[in-house]
């Protein structure tokens, strides 16, 4: 398991994406030879070739990015790995359409677009079925020896049964009673750690304990990360397999001292430069169905077209949400034209006035109204700290939660705690792709349950 600009992902997928690169290139330089009618050399160098190309390859491998296809390595479904790719070369002609609006100079010959993407497509599909077939028996799945036994860690370990396309095997478990989930993978006491994690040759160790400071053998564990293995504490595992910090394994000592959950400011000024840019491009873009929507709502229903929400912000300062009226929560109390925007998510659009005002960014939180974020406060421990980023139109747990789950607004804390560990540009970016991606290819087929802001259960956009 990699982490990939804090994203956890599978085994193989730093070395299929520095497989594919080469392998993407070089079809196009194959098709340019074979096509075109004039020197290669002059072309590619003289032409703004290899720039053409360049931007080509960069949109297929975005559109592999935005398929999840570097997140799922291993192949299920043939059927699926073809339309996948259909979708991944439908991005790369239509990025070219966009290059060529743009400038014309920079856009690859239709005569050359055309055969590389179908061979592509042909040639992608057979590389990622040999991969797939090939990727454990070459680079190997990574084995974990657990030390001790704790419900994170029999959560870890049914969840790595249950996802063998992690590219991880549990090597077996070190404990000083039988507590392992059956006698054959209990290798030993922790008194014998030490000879026990030589003869197995672990990638990684995971220690977690029910009660660390009775039963920890400090000792010998320091012995074995002296000795050159890796050793892991049970919650840092499971944050990184999972994408949430479990709120009953925090210490107040974690929050108040910690700096991991408290962004330096100078990444907060740059988040919101950086959003405020992409919003107003947001906002332009998506301007035609800003007036859509507002045409449709006004002419179908009666009263203000827009709604202002009390929310509480960045440092739990109060600012007005501004969002499209929907006069109902349930899918039969909605009109025609609401049950459109609630279908395709448009309500969310005013909210871009308040990025660019500075309430919110992009990515962060989920915002709630002050009256229920100051009764969650009461009830979830350390609820406040996630004031201390400003509240997104999307965010890591909008995309990895739903409010109908059962104790959601302790899962969601639990997100936005993983989120604010791993605060960077790249996450940001991360769920940006996923959310856009999530909202073209997965629209909803019917209005789903809406939360008190009036958005779909699952995201704000």
């Amino acid at each position: 398991m990699h982490r990939l600009s804090r994203i956890q992902a599978p085994v193989g997928a730093p070395a299929l994406f520095l497989c594919e690169v080469p392998l993407i290139v070089c079809c196009f330089l194959l098709v340019t030879l074979l096509i075109l009618n004039v020197d290669p050399v002059v072309f590619l160098l003289a032409d703004n070739g290899l720039l053409r190309i360049g931007l080509a390859v960069s949109s297929i491998l975005f559109g592999l990015y935005f398929e999840d296809l570097y997140s799922r390595v291993m192949v299920k479904s043939r059927v699926l790995l073809i339309q996948q790719l259909s979708m991944v070369m439908g991005i790369a002609l239509l990025s070219q359409g966009f290059i060529g609006y743009v400038n014309d100079g920079l856009r690859l010959p239709i005569r050359v677009m055309l055969p590389s993407v179908c061979a592509l497509l042909v040639v992608l599909f057979a590389w990622r079925m040999a991969y797939s077939a090939f990727m454990l028996r070459v680079v190997g799945a990574q084995r974990i020896l657990f030390v001790g036994m704790c419900p994170m860690i029999e959560e870890i370990a049914r969840h790595i049964e249950a996802h063998p396309e992690l590219g991880l095997e549990t090597a077996g478990y070190v404990d000083g009673e039988d507590a392992a989930p059956s006698a054959a993978q209990r290798l030993g006491p922790l008194a014998a750690l030490p000879s026990i994690a030589t003869a197995v040759a672990p990638d990684l160790i995971v220690a977690g304990f029910a009660d660390p400071s009775g039963h920890m053998p400090i000792a010998e564990l320091l012995h074995l990360r002296y000795g050159g293995m890796t050793i892991e504490q049970a919650s840092i595992a499971y944050e990184q397999l999972f994408g949430r910090v479990l709120l009953s394994q925090l210490h107040p000592s974690d929050v108040l001292l910690s700096p991991a959950f408290h962004p330096r400011r100078p990444r907060l000024v740059y988040q919101t430069i950086a959003h405020w840019i992409l919003a107003l491009l947001a906002a332009i873009l998506t301007l035609p169905l800003l007036l859509l929507a507002g045409s449709m709502l006004g002419l179908s229903s009666r009263g203000p077209l827009f709604e202002r929400q009390e929310c509480a912000g960045l440092g739990g300062r109060p600012f007005r949400l501004l969002r499209f009226r929907l006069d109902g929560t349930a899918p039969a109390k909605l009109s025609r034209a609401q049950r459109f925007v609630a279908r395709w998510r448009l309500a969310a659009l005013p909210e871009l006035w308040n990025v660019l005002r500075g309430d919110m960014c992009l990515v962060g939180p989920r915002a709630e109204t002050c009256a229920r974020a100051a009764a969650l406060a009461t009830q979830i421990p350390f609820y406040r700290q996630r004031y201390c980023v400003k509240p997104g139109l999307t965010g890591w747990a909008q995309i990895n939660s739903s409010p109908d789950q059962p104790e959601a607004a302790v899962r969601r804390l639990e997100f936005d705690f993983y989120y604010l560990k791993n605060f960077s540009s790249g996450l940001d970016a991360y769920i940006l792709v996923r959310t856009l991606r999530d909202l073209l290819l997965s629209p909803p087929q019917d209005v789903q349950q809406l939360d008190k802001l009036g958005r779909p259960a699952r995201y704000c956009l």
